[in-house]
């Protein structure tokens, strides 16, 4: 039995990869979300990027340390990488990386650590609404 989980986002086949180098975080978004979500982990773009030729993702959870130069250039390049998917940025603190919105090629919304799994799963449901 599943609990908290809404039946019709476990019908759904939406693809998330999510993205960062830190390992435990990686597993932990993918452990709280994959009841709902086809979830898929990655601790590289390079490898995301391979994966979403054939797969693409519907929802990209992307680590802050991929696009901290505070320019938006590294946003938006991880963005033309995966044009059809939605992004979060997986970060520690409102100072970490580009500002919501920042990207020139859609809004960037936030998902803060601690994580916990009502923020996860809230966040995430919001971003396909």
């Amino acid at each position: 039995m599943q609990i908290g989980v809404d039946c019709n986002l476990a019908v759904g086949n939406r693809r998330i990869f999510v993205v960062t180098s830190d390992e435990i975080a990686r597993m932990a978004v993918q452990f709280m979300l994959h009841d709902e979500y086809e979830t898929h982990e990655f601790g590289s773009l390079d490898a995301a990027e391979s994966k979403a030729r054939d797969w693409p993702p519907d929802l990209l959870i992307v680590g802050a340390e991929f696009v901290s130069g505070g320019d938006g250039a590294e946003l938006d390049l991880v963005l033309s990488r995966f044009p059809q998917a939605r992004l979060l940025l997986l970060t520690d603190s409102a100072a970490e990386g580009p500002g919501e919105g920042q990207g020139e090629q859609g809004d960037v919304a936030r998902l803060y650590t601690p994580l916990r799994l009502e923020a996860v799963r809230s966040t995430v449901a919001n971003e396909f609404r």
